[in-house]
């Protein structure tokens, strides 16, 4: 065992003595694991491309639409797609506006005053008159935004960042089973330092 001196900042010894006061072994801000280290995440989404090939993959998935050049504006409801759409275009749609599954497998008048028979989402569209850019599956998933010790101040992090994340959440994750690498070793390191710091500045 080795003897070290180290010179600390005052916002290290903050978070310090935090660390050993709330992530202690066995305390509840570990979330049932050892060695923990806590991320904030935020809600993405992933988008497939829609093929009739490979429907059968995505049975469970929903179905989004854009009319967005750039990718960007996303609707899982067509028709809010199509009024969003005439929104954009200032302009007043001259058909009613029904849900897809009112008008799938049925003939209707087009706002170009045609007749077309709906049989998937790309007729729904052109019947309306929308420039749709795409369709496809969107599957959400979970992206790792920042890692912290403490869980507080993961929670902190969810507050004062809330504008730049959608629908955040703290995901904790633990050192691993067997892990032998060297992450649970700094994480004891820490805490061992933030033990002393507390004992030093209140004495039993």
């Amino acid at each position: 065992m080795k003897q070290v001196t180290i010179s600390i900042t005052e916002q290290q010894e903050k978070f310090l003595k935090l660390f050993a006061e709330k992530q202690y072994h066995g305390s509840p801000d570990n979330r049932c694991t050892g060695h923990p280290i806590h991320f904030v995440e935020t809600k993405r989404y992933r988008y497939t491309p829609y093929s009739d090939d490979i429907v059968w993959a995505f049975e469970d998935k929903i179905i989004a639409f854009t009319f967005d050049a750039d990718y960007e504006q996303w609707f899982v409801n067509e028709v809010e797609a199509v009024m969003e759409w005439y929104k954009y275009c200032g302009d007043d749609c001259e058909i009613e506006i029904k849900p897809f599954k009112d008008i799938e497998f049925e003939t209707i008048k087009t706002v170009n005053d045609e007749e077309l028979f709906i049989t998937d989402h790309f007729d729904y569209f052109k019947a309306y008159g929308v420039n749709i850019q795409a369709i496809a599956w969107r599957e959400e998933y979970y992206d790792q935004v920042a890692p912290f010790f403490i869980l507080d101040e993961a929670k902190q992090y969810m507050k004062y960042q809330g504008h730049n994340l959608h629908e955040p959440r703290v995901f904790t994750y633990g050192a691993g089973y067997g892990d032998q690498g060297e992450y649970h070793h700094f994480w004891e390191l820490l805490m061992t330092i933030g033990k002393t710091v507390n004992h030093v500045e209140q004495p039993a």
